[in-house]
């Protein structure tokens, strides 16, 4: 077997890709020489070379990794550093700890010193080790050219020597230069202490790494690199120091912690929890490797953090990846710890829970502005109080990754300011029955006052419905305008079954249309040996006709698309209903009676083109007889219109404003036309006016 040295490409240019992974494997090697200070040098925030027509453009710039290691000698940079894939711990003249400090080494795969060639061509190395002469130190520099090394010839391959070769210092120590860049950047100086910070989970108090701008060392001054400083949500933390992994009958020892970050991740690198072995990371997981579905996942995969510290996923047996970015989760160790990770993350799920919901909840309510929101509408602070108390556990509950967005915002706000007064009024009630159990006097004052709640809960109700209204009616005119199918028209027929009868009303979706539905169903099945779906609410999905019940009245809503006109076929379909109503009713007198008032198919359709005359002759009859009603659409939509003119009118009259606000407005010192957004300003109107209306009010009538 002969290894081309193509493996070079493979192992170097593939796995490392960005100057922070580069320099913190050459760190690695100087922590394992027994360094004590490394002093990396560098342009930071900027582009190392860029291509262009002609190929690469290189800049000139330089990334030096310099160490006051043992260093090496000639002989051991050809028989340890220049062997590639040379496993050190195994060799009994390296083994598996430095030679000075005994400290347990990082390096294992002998491919680390590689990894430069992920985004330069030159790696230049000067070393100064052995024994002392009287010169000093003699100094090996060589140069490792990728051109060169890369080729058909799988033989060694000669490398040039430095300038430095054979000299002498007066300390040991290596220093590695890079240059000859591929197409990369340097990002800023807070990225970059950040992307090696991570890397490493040393607490070694001999072993220092700092860092020199090359490029503005007076805007960045030389810093020391320190761990990675990450805000924990308050009372998430758990220490895993006396939690070890089992396996097989063994305890695996760890220690770190973990726990939630206050803030949702705003950098990669402070993603999940860090795992290393030997102080250098071998693994980054949000979840260990958890399935999808699990208890609070949203929660786990964007706040969790930590570091944990297992050094035997680098002892006997092999398994981190070669790129030191993930471990083996298959194997049996992998599973192991996959499994610990998981009874980590219930424990955390749970302890974070209260004040995770806490901090949900203060982001609710600074972002939507509750309070000022509820003083705007409400001219009663037991209402407002009552908004924000149940603001409080709304927003608590609230889906954390949506807070970012102001519809969805919004939508809570709405419902919230729809319930406070029913919760005031309810917590008013409470309050007054407990005065009355304790044997005290009647307040007429607080009696007063829950009557003034009644009226205001009940105008916020009967607001909220004229929103709704609204809303349908503006959606039934574009699903008309915009030529919808029957099912959408069917649909929005089922949202809103009050355009076929505004009378219509909750309440009147009784048990008896349930019985019909299910009555009529099986009826229409032994006569006709087929399913027929007929849709009393919102569950039905494509139903061939929608019936609702209104003052003892059945009606059955037959729809037809905008612009199609009622041909023989279409009766054909309305004839069998009409036949099959006349015959079921008859038979079924005791539900009929349910129904005093009859039933009606409303046909909603833009025009009649019957042209059999028996058929169309028949199809008068039905209209005469009044069981069956026909109404095109742009009758059906202005009739919807008519019974809910005011509510519109006083959209559009704010929607006016709203036009005068922004066309009148300029920058900061901009006058508002409408104090109110379109919601609050029409639940306002709704439910009595301004508050200074109602303090005048109340102020002639004494009260």
């Amino acid at each position: 077997m002969r290894i081309s040295r193509r493996t070079v490409d493979k192992l170097g240019v593939k796995l490392y890709d960005s100057a922070s992974a580069v320099v913190a494997e050459l760190i690695a090697n100087s922590y394992d020489a027994d360094a004590e200070n490394v002093t990396v040098q560098l342009p930071l925030a900027t582009l190392l070379a860029r291509s262009n027509e002609d190929g690469l453009e290189d800049f000139g710039h330089e990334i030096r990794v310099i160490d006051n290691g043992h260093g090496m000698t000639g002989t051991e940079a050809n028989e340890h550093y220049l062997k590639v894939g040379r496993d050190r711990r195994l060799h009994s003249d390296q083994g598996p700890t430095s030679r000075l400090k005994t400290r347990r080494v990082m390096g294992r795969k002998g491919i680390g010193k590689l990894a430069p060639f992920g985004i330069c061509k030159r790696i230049e190395v000067i070393s100064a080790g052995g024994k002392r002469t009287k010169q000093g130190y003699r100094v090996v520099h060589f140069i490792m050219d990728y051109d060169k090394i890369i080729g058909d010839e799988d033989g060694p391959v000669p490398l040039e020597a430095g300038d430095q070769d054979g000299r002498f210092r007066c300390n040991t120590g290596t220093t590695i230069v890079l240059s000859r860049f591929e197409s990369k950047r340097v990002p800023n100086a807070e990225v970059f202490h950040r992307q090696l910070a991570r890397r490493f989970g040393l607490t070694s108090p001999d072993f220092e790494i700092h860092v020199q701008d090359t490029r503005n060392p007076e805007q960045n001054p030389e810093t020391k690199l320190s761990g990675l400083s990450i805000p924990l949500l308050e009372g998430t933390k758990v220490s895993v120091d006396d939690r070890p992994v089992t396996f097989d009958g063994q305890e695996l020892p760890v220690h770190g912690w973990m726990g939630l970050a206050k803030d949702a991740y705003k950098n990669e690198e402070m993603a999940g929890v860090r795992i290393y072995a030997r102080g250098k990371i071998v693994a980054t997981t949000r979840d260990f490797e958890q399935p999808a579905g699990f208890t609070g996942e949203h929660t786990i995969r964007s706040y969790l953090v930590g570091e944990v510290h297992a050094e035997w996923l680098d002892e006997d047996e092999d398994l981190i990846r070669t790129d030191r970015q993930g471990i083996l989760w298959d194997s049996e160790y992998g599973r192991a710890l996959r499994e610990w990770g998981a009874f980590q993350l219930r424990e955390i799920g749970a302890a974070s829970r209260k004040p995770r919901r806490k901090r949900v909840a203060t982001i609710f309510m600074e972002k939507s502005r509750l309070r000022q929101r509820a003083e705007e509408v409400f001219d009663d602070e037991e209402i407002v109080q009552a908004a924000i108390d149940f603001g409080e556990k709304i927003g608590s509950f609230a889906a954390e990754d949506e807070l970012d967005d102001n519809e969805y915002i919004n939508g809570l706000v709405e419902v919230i300011l729809a319930v406070a007064p029913h919760k005031a009024l309810v917590e008013a009630f409470q309050e007054f029955n407990r005065v009355l159990a304790g044997g005290g006097a009647v307040d007429t004052a607080r009696l007063v006052d829950i009557f003034r709640k009644t009226r205001v809960a009940e105008l916020a109700s009967y607001g909220q419905i004229a929103v709704e209204r609204v809303d349908a009616i503006e959606r039934l005119e574009n699903v008309i305008d915009a030529g919808e199918t029957e099912p959408i028209l069917q649909e929005l027929i089922q949202s809103a079954p009050w355009i076929i009868e505004p009378t219509w009303s909750v309440v009147t979706m009784n048990e008896a249309l349930r019985t019909f539905q299910r009555r009529f169903g099986a009826f229409w099945r032994t006569r006709h040996g087929n399913d027929l779906n007929i849709a009393i609410d919102e569950t039905s999905k494509r139903p061939d006709f929608v019936a609702i019940n209104v003052g003892k009245m059945l009606h059955i809503v037959e729809l037809k698309a905008p612009n199609h006109l009622f041909d023989n076929n279409d009766f054909e379909r309305l004839q069998n209903y009409v036949l099959a109503f006349r015959d079921f009713f008859a038979q079924n007198s005791e539900l009929a009676s349910e129904f005093s008032r009859g039933w009606r198919i409303d046909l909603i359709v833009d025009g009649v083109d019957i042209k059999d005359a028996t058929r169309n002759n028949a199809f008068e009859l039905f209209v005469r007889k009044r069981e069956v009603e026909q109404t095109n659409w742009n009758d059906f939509l202005h009739r919807a219109r008519q019974a809910n003119e005011e509510f519109l009118e006083i959209r559009s009259a704010h929607r006016s404003s709203r036009t005068v606000q922004r066309t009148s407005t300029s920058g900061k010192e901009a006058k508002s036309h409408s104090a109110l957004p379109p919601a609050r300003a029409r639940r306002k109107k709704l439910i009595g006016g301004s508050s200074k209306v109602s303090r005048r009010r109340r102020k002639r009538k004494g009260t």
